[in-house]
């Protein structure tokens, strides 16, 4: 076990780290870190395909989104980055498809989606350097450290829907962020008071865009067609599609 500022991170098993250690191509080693890291945060597993880190629970899919650098080149370079945090929730995929009349037109690749962030925003360390083979774990366990006080928070902001509306970040709440998704997310977990309670902080938190607001509530109370997802006027219609104004 390794403890920093602490934080307790997982040791990963001892044939990854004999990957992690021995392994010279680039991407060699950064699937061996990326594995070594997933094993490193609890529940999480590395998927090669989508280049993230992904831990599910009861419907629920939590993804670190992962990036190589183009710049890595054995022996002069290796490291990889943290990109985006997102989540989804199959419940509230199921919900909007049975609820198209309350939810927003959206693609389908984010149907289910509650929420989501660049890492890239949310932290000035986003990278693991890879480069030297004997630094390798030590500098790995350091940025396990980190995302377990940086991403682990975050993904536990969304996780209650009886509790969001006071613990999403502000910076999930602007005009074309999240707070639509994390209202659908509350109503359809039927939790309409906390839904309520979000789009009164969503109002609070964005003044400049009361009468986009306005122009969305007017949209939905009149009848018209559902409007694109992630826009000031959907934030409207959805307060009012979904009874919370």
């Amino acid at each position: 076990m390794c403890l920093q500022h602490h934080v307790l991170v997982i040791s990963p098993e001892p044939d990854l780290v004999a990957r992690l250690i021995t392994s010279e191509k680039p991407a060699d080693v950064v699937h061996a870190a990326a594995a070594c890291l997933a094993q490193m945060l609890d529940g999480f597993v590395w998927v090669r395909s989508r280049l993230a880190l992904e831990r599910r629970t009861a419907g629920r899919r939590e993804m670190i989104g992962l990036a190589k650098s183009k710049y890595n080149r054995a022996g002069q370079l290796i490291e990889f980055r943290v990109e985006s945090l997102t989540v989804f929730d199959d419940g509230l995929g199921a919900w909007r498809r049975s609820h198209l009349d309350l939810t927003v037109t959206r693609p389908a690749s984010v149907e289910s989606i509650v929420c989501a962030s660049s890492f890239l925003d949310m932290s000035s360390t986003h990278s693991a350097v890879l480069t030297d083979p004997v630094r390798r774990l030590a500098n790995l366990e350091r940025f396990a450290d980190h995302l377990h006080e940086t991403a682990l928070p975050w993904f536990s902001g969304s996780d209650d829907p009886r509790s969001i509306a006071s613990t999403a970040p502000d910076a999930l709440l602007g005009p074309w962020d999240f707070a639509q998704d994390l209202m659908e997310f509350m109503v359809s977990a039927a939790q309409e008071a906390q839904a309520r309670a979000l789009w009164e902080r969503v109002r609070e938190l964005n003044p400049r865009h009361q009468e986009a607001f306005i122009t969305g509530q007017a949209i939905a109370q009149s009848g018209g067609a559902r409007p694109r997802w992630h826009t000031p006027e959907a934030l409207g219609w959805s307060a009012s599609a979904l009874g919370l104004a």
